[in-house]
């Protein structure tokens, strides 16, 4: 089967990807992901498909080559190195952001740094279950990491 990784939370270690013939996420593991290699969103995948108690999962996935990818690796020097494009920031990248508070905004439904960048403080702090200083000074890392 194959589909793209839509979302990849590098700390916990697991992401999800969406099949090429559905918009369902399914989960995956990194463990599941080719060694040496980072998943990246956008990246696609081929996988199989396995049924958990805890739902489906995708196993032993292997990346597909992008033709557009290539060439466009072969116009690049490799000295450059460019700067993390705001999609490949997780919640976990936001300075003052641990595990414990990570689950607590996921859990919330703030998945993205933009997503947090985008409300004021009290909204994340009631939304969150957190405490409205530390939600500003989040909302303002956030900011200032899209920046």
């Amino acid at each position: 089967m194959n589909g793209k990784i839509v979302k990849y939370f590098s700390r916990r270690g697991f992401g999800f990807i969406t099949p090429d013939d559905s918009q369902e996420e399914i989960f995956f593991h990194v463990s599941s992901y080719p060694e040496q290699m980072e998943p990246e969103i956008g990246k696609a995948v081929e996988f199989e498909l396995i049924e958990t108690p805890k739902g489906k999962e995708a196993k032993n996935l292997k990346v597909l080559a992008d033709p557009a990818e290539e060439e466009d690796v072969e116009a690049e020097s490799p000295e450059e190195e460019e700067a993390p494009e705001a999609s490949d920031l997780g919640v976990g990248d936001i300075k003052g952001v641990g595990k414990a508070t990570e689950e607590k905004l996921v859990g919330a439904g703030f998945d993205t740094v933009e997503s947090i960048a985008a409300v004021d403080g009290d909204a994340l702090a009631e939304k969150a279950g957190i405490s409205a200083k530390v939600a500003a000074k989040i909302v303002a890392a956030a900011k200032e990491l899209l920046e």
